[in-house]
C-alpha cells in the first residue's frame, strides 16, 4: 500500500461530519469526523493492511491531520471530535503533527477506553500537554464496555459518549432510564457533559432530554455529510420548547409524554380532574392518590397554561420520578 492511498487529490484523508445537537438550545454544537477510505473499505481494514506492511503510524498520521485540517473550517461556536485509541496519541508521527499546530480549540478527541498500564504515565503527560492547547476530550462508549471509569478518572474528560444500546428504547426501558439517571448525576458531579449516540426516535429524543442529557447525535438530529458547513436542525423548535419545559425544576413538565386529546368529557369535570404541567411532583402525587381507587394509578391527564391539552404522565413515571427526587447526590 502506497501513503498516497490513504489520501485523496487534496492531500488528505476523505472524512465526513455527524452532527451533534445542543438540547437546550436546540442547535447544532458539534460534529464527529469519521474517516474514509477509497473502494467504500472499512478503516479498521485499511489500518489492518497498513500494520501487516508496517506503515500504521503513516495511517494515523494521515487521519490526524486530515482532521486537525478540517478544523479550520469549523463553523462558529461549533467543536470537531474524532475517535482515537490512546496509543495512537503516542506515535511520534502523530505527536509531530499536533505540534505543528500552535492552537487545538475546538478539537475533541473521543478515546477508546484502553490503554496499557506501562503506558499510563506517558498517555496522561499527552493528554495534558494537548489540554494545555486548547483540546478537549471525551471517552467513549460510556454504559457498554468494561474499564471505561477507570479510564475516565485518568483523563477527566469534558465530554462521555453513551454507547448506542443503551440509548436505544430507552423511552419504554425503565432500567435503562434508572441507569443513565445515575450516569448523568456521577457525571454532573465531574463537570462532563454527556453525548447520546444513535438517536432515531423523537421518543428516545424525548426521554434523553427529561434525563437532562445535554448532547445527541444519530439519524434523528443528522445525516452525516462531505463538508463542515453550517446546517438547520430540523427538530430545533421542537426541541427549544421541549427543553425549556424540562428546566422546571420538580414540576410534572419533564414527565409529560404527548398523547391525543381524551375523549371528550363535561367541561367542568374535565378541567377540575385534570393536572397541570407546571404542578409539582409531590403535589401531584399527593392529589392523584385521592383519585376513586378504580382510577388511583391512572396516568395523570395534563394540560398546559392555555388550559389546552398537552399529554398524559403515566402513573409510575411519576413515582419513579418522585424517587430520583429523594434520592440526592451522594455525599463529596
Amino acid at each position: 500500500m502506497r501513503p498516497e492511498q490513504l489520501i485523496d487529490r487534496r492531500g488528505r484523508c476523505r472524512l465526513v461530519y455527524e452532527p451533534i445537537a445542543d438540547l437546550a438550545r436546540g442547535t447544532i454544537c458539534g460534529y464527529e469526523a469519521l474517516e474514509r477510505f477509497p473502494d467504500a473499505v472499512a478503516p479498521e481494514e485499511w489500518r489492518v493492511e497498513a500494520l501487516r506492511r508496517g506503515r500504521e503510524p503513516d495511517f494515523d498520521a494521515f487521519v490526524v491531520d486530515a482532521v486537525l485540517h478540517a478544523r479550520e473550517e469549523l463553523p462558529d461556536g461549533c467543536f470537531l471530535a474524532f475517535n482515537v485509541r490512546p496509543a495512537t496519541l503516542l506515535r511520534e508521527a502523530v505527536r509531530r503533527a499536533f505540534a505543528q499546530r500552535p492552537r487545538l480549540d475546538g478539537l475533541v478527541i473521543e478515546l477508546v477506553p484502553r490503554v496499557a498500564r506501562r503506558d499510563e504515565s506517558r498517555f496522561v503527560a499527552c493528554v495534558e500537554e494537548l489540554r494545555e492547547k486548547g483540546a478537549r476530550f471525551a471517552v467513549d462508549n460510556v454504559g457498554g464496555e468494561d474499564g471505561v471509569l477507570r479510564h475516565a478518572a485518568l483523563v477527566r474528560p469534558e465530554l462521555a459518549k453513551l454507547e448506542g444500546t443503551l440509548v436505544a428504547g430507552v423511552d419504554s426501558t425503565p432500567a435503562k432510564r434508572a441507569l443513565l439517571f445515575e450516569i448523568e448525576r456521577l457525571a454532573s458531579r465531574f463537570g462532563t457533559l454527556l453525548v447520546a449516540r444513535g438517536v432515531t426516535r423523537v421518543e428516545e429524543l424525548e426521554a434523553l432530554m427529561r434525563l437532562r442529557v445535554p448532547l445527541a447525535q444519530g439519524p434523528l438530529i443528522g445525516v452525516r455529510a462531505k463538508t463542515l458547513t453550517p446546517i438547520a436542525f430540523a427538530l430545533s423548535r421542537y426541541v427549544r420548547e421541549r427543553g425549556a419545559a424540562m428546566l422546571e425544576p420538580g414540576s410534572l413538565a419533564p414527565l409529560v409524554e404527548r398523547t391525543p386529546a381524551p375523549p371528550a368529557a363535561p367541561e367542568a369535570s374535565s378541567a377540575a380532574e385534570a393536572f397541570r404541567v407546571t404542578d409539582g411532583l409531590a403535589a401531584a402525587a399527593q392529589r392523584a392518590l385521592l383519585r376513586p381507587p378504580e382510577r388511583r394509578f391512572d396516568p395523570l391527564v395534563c394540560r398546559d397554561a392555555n388550559g389546552d391539552h398537552a399529554g398524559v404522565v403515566p402513573f409510575e413515571r411519576l413515582v419513579e420520578a418522585l424517587a430520583h427526587a429523594v434520592d440526592g447526590p451522594p455525599a463529596a
